[in-house]
């Protein structure tokens, strides 16, 4: 027994669609880990996940994300921006803790900028790995389409 035209039809579009998708999931990994890569990111001996290893995956990239954080908060004394700029507004703008204070704000803000770039690439892997996963869903589907009853 054949399988109907409309049934074969929809085998093609889903071995297609499923290919595409396999594709694009494995193009935005590598896109992203090339990208990384000319960064040149190692982990540092102090983080807990990881350390020494080169930023080239998810798992390495928010270990890295998680020590710039750790460094960042111990660097400030804990002190969030929230804390840093409730604290200038009651301080003399040319005193020396004025400018001490500004100086935790320019270094929260750096660390908040190398995390969130981190963190984009943590979430590009998530995404092109459920493309690719999506992919490999309608490879077998269009594939089961195929067989015969």
């Amino acid at each position: 027994m054949t399988c109907s035209p409309a049934r074969g039809r929809l085998r093609i579009l889903a071995v297609a669609a499923g290919g595409l998708f396999v594709a694009a999931g494995g193009a935005a990994w590598t896109a992203v880990t090339t990208q990384l890569r000319h960064e040149d990111i190692t982990v540092p001996p102090n983080a807990d996940l990881l350390p020494g290893r080169r930023v080239l995956g998810p798992l390495s990239a928010y270990a890295q994300a998680e020590v710039i954080k750790r460094n960042a908060e111990r660097g400030t004394g804990g002190r969030t921006f929230a804390d840093i700029s409730a604290a200038l507004r009651g301080v003399d703008g040319d005193s020396d803790e004025a400018r001490e204070l500004r100086g935790h704000s320019a270094s929260l803000a750096t660390a908040a900028s190398l995390r969130t770039s981190l963190m984009t690439s943590v979430l590009a892997y998530g995404v092109s790995a459920l493309v690719a996963g999506l992919g490999t869903v309608f490879l077998v589907a269009g594939a089961q389409l195929n067989r015969k009853r």
